[in-house]
């Protein structure tokens, strides 16, 4: 339970950093690049570190499929050492995409919806993993865990209803991309841990935040922000919690079933992000967002049963 609590602390902080940088007009891209450079230098110092750098042995692109269909066939076990070293470069990459974009998002919703929202909508990713597990490995979700996952889905629904007489619709395009992107990467989570030695962990962290890095260094270019010190040490804060989140994460995953480890970690990251809102910025729920995240946090305990 020591890293399921470690995960949820670095979350919490990331979020709370990002309030932090938005309630005060700082660059966007800048704190995002510092924030991967950070967390692809700690990476790679662990991975030389480790060894892990280079890959011991070679298989070709047949072999590696081979074996990779071997071990998803069997449902059980593992991928050997160098498979494990290209499956963390493959799934690290697509989890850097989706790291990147739902850190954008994130920073812009936390500006435009608030940070308990935006809390909300991320955590609720958790449903695209679960829904993928049932597909994939038959991880069917019992009685509770359908109710979970029905209430947490009207929750999504209620954040973007507009009660207002004489308007339409409000759907909130961030809230639903956060959800969408956030989701997406927990699931290259999920999927290096079902299939990769987990002495590879910083080395697909690695992977992660340096395809991250990539692309939002491109990103800082077309922009042309003008950074400064402050939006520096920002980033470099985030980065630091980023890595160690999902470090911690990973290894919660190893420890427990990903059905505590993503409810667990997504309510408490709300919970804390919520009070955390309150009592440093001074953020309020308007009555139906507060519905909203009560039910999520109700949503994400039914998942857990």
């Amino acid at each position: 339970m020591t890293f399921l609590f470690l995960t949820i602390i670095c979350s919490s902080a990331i979020g709370l950093s990002f309030k932090y940088s938005e309630k005060n007009y700082m660059h966007r891209y800048t704190i995002t690049t510092a924030n991967y450079v950070t967390a692809s230098a700690i990476g790679l110092i662990l991975v030389i570190k480790n060894g892990l750098i280079i890959p011991e042995g070679s298989l070709s692109a047949e072999q590696f499929f081979e074996e990779f269909s071997r071990v998803v066939s069997l449902n059980s076990g593992v991928l050997s050492v160098t498979g494990s070293w290209i499956w963390s470069l493959l799934v690290g990459i697509l989890n850097g995409v989706f790291f990147l974009f739902a850190l954008i998002v994130f920073q812009k919703s936390i500006g435009e919806n608030g940070i308990a929202l935006s809390a909300m909508s991320s955590r609720l990713g958790v449903l695209i993993p679960m829904s993928i597990s049932i597909i994939l490995w038959n991880e069917l979700p019992n009685r509770f865990q359908v109710f979970g996952i029905i209430l947490a889905i009207c929750s999504i629904v209620l954040v973007n209803l507009n009660f207002n007489q004489g308007r339409s619709g409000n759907v909130k395009p961030s809230l639903i991309m956060l959800f969408i992107f956030a989701g997406g990467g927990i699931f290259c989570n999920k999927l290096f841990q079902k299939y990769a030695l987990l002495q590879y962990k910083n080395l697909f962290l690695f992977f992660v935040f340096t395809t991250a890095l990539l692309i939002s260094l491109y990103f800082l270019r077309t922009k042309h922000e003008q950074a400064n010190r402050n939006d520096i040490l920002v980033g470099i804060v985030v980065g630091v919690f980023n890595l160690l989140s999902n470090y911690f994460m990973i290894l919660a995953l190893n420890e427990l079933k990903a059905s505590v480890v993503f409810p667990i970690t997504s309510a408490g990251a709300i919970i804390m992000m919520t009070l955390g809102g309150w009592l440093f910025f001074k953020e309020h729920l308007r009555p139906k967002d507060l519905v909203a995240v009560i039910m999520t946090l109700f949503a994400l305990v039914l998942i857990n049963i």
